[in-house]
């Protein structure tokens, strides 16, 4: 199962217009800044309720919703931002919530789209440190649509213009999905392992969760199969503390994956099938389409294994 772009973009303070009156709205806003999605939900609905015509509102709704996976929500409410909105910052990052979105549907076209646009609007702006997450934005697209030269190549400059240490471990994580796809595992690791260890320092535990997820999946690639189930297991842990259901389904998938490589396929059948009702549930078709891929391939090895097993008998 490939690796989901894995952008965390928290819009900390990015309404700097909005009104200390707003309540609702700063509550959302700082619930999604410490993590804790199901609150900012919660105040977003009532923000949306109070200030139906505040791109803010919906601002903040829209990417509460996406970092709990809720990919068909984010993008209706992300919508309504934009429509509302009237100020580039705004756009600038609402628009990159949509590519996000629309990434983890599975539909490249438009993911790319939107973060090109966000780009754009980071150059006018003249805002260095958005220019490097635009660049990394649209790299992980070219990454997912199997152009990994291309996006290298756009995560490069990225780093290069960088200056914060959280927006570098967003890219070592996503160079290490580079060398991963390359088949490289050594340097994915490596590279994994810079992320995690700045993100843990930053105290991003949702970034260093899902970042562990990742790493533990490249384990079993190679068939440590103690350090993967270490890292998976406390990978998961996080991101379902933090609620991202998104990163749930991820982890359960390469559970599932673990178990298979392992022999066990009763165990390799339940965390993937959890996976896959997952992802349906909340509009990720792309990533449901590859976990009933790998189910139906679980289903033919088992159906290899007893044809064997009666072929013997005979």
């Amino acid at each position: 199962m490939k690796l989901k772009m894995a952008l965390v973009m928290i819009l900390a303070l990015v309404w700097a217009g909005v009104s200390y009156a707003q309540k609702e709205i700063i509550d959302c806003i700082n619930y999604l800044k410490a993590g804790d999605y199901q609150r900012a939900i919660k105040s977003g609905q009532m923000a949306v309720k109070l200030y139906p015509r505040s791109a803010d509102a919906y601002s903040c709704l829209g990417e509460a919703y996406r970092m709990t996976g809720e990919i068909n929500l984010a993008i209706e409410n992300l919508k309504k931002a934009e429509a509302y909105a009237t100020r580039d910052v705004e756009l600038m990052y609402i628009y990159i919530s949509l590519g996000d979105a629309y990434g983890q549907k599975g539909d490249l076209d438009n993911a790319l789209f939107y973060h090109s646009k966000s780009l754009n609007l980071a150059r006018k702006l003249g805002d260095r440190e958005m220019e490097a997450g635009g660049l990394t934005n649209i790299a992980n697209v070219f990454r997912i649509k199997g152009e990994p030269d291309k996006a290298l190549e756009y995560y490069e400059e990225a780093l290069r213009l960088y200056t914060d240490e959280k927006g570098k471990a967003l890219t070592y994580n996503n160079i290490a999905g580079i060398y991963l796809d390359k088949g490289d595992y050594k340097k994915a690791i490596e590279y994994f392992k810079k992320a995690i260890e700045i993100s843990e320092r930053y105290g991003e535990y949702h970034a260093s969760g899902d970042g562990m997820l990742n790493l533990g999946d490249t384990y079993r690639k190679i068939k440590d199969f103690k350090n993967a189930e270490y890292y998976l297991s406390e990978g998961l842990k996080r991101v379902q503390k933090v609620g991202d259901k998104y990163a749930e389904a991820k982890g359960l998938a390469f559970f599932g994956l673990y178990f298979r490589d392992k022999g066990d396929i009763k165990s390799a059948r339940e965390h993937l099938n959890k996976a896959y009702e997952i992802f349906k549930s909340i509009g990720a078709e792309g990533e449901a389409s590859v976990v009933l891929k790998d189910l139906s391939k679980l289903e033919e090895k088992k159906e290899n294994k007893e044809e064997k097993k009666e072929n013997k008998k005979k």
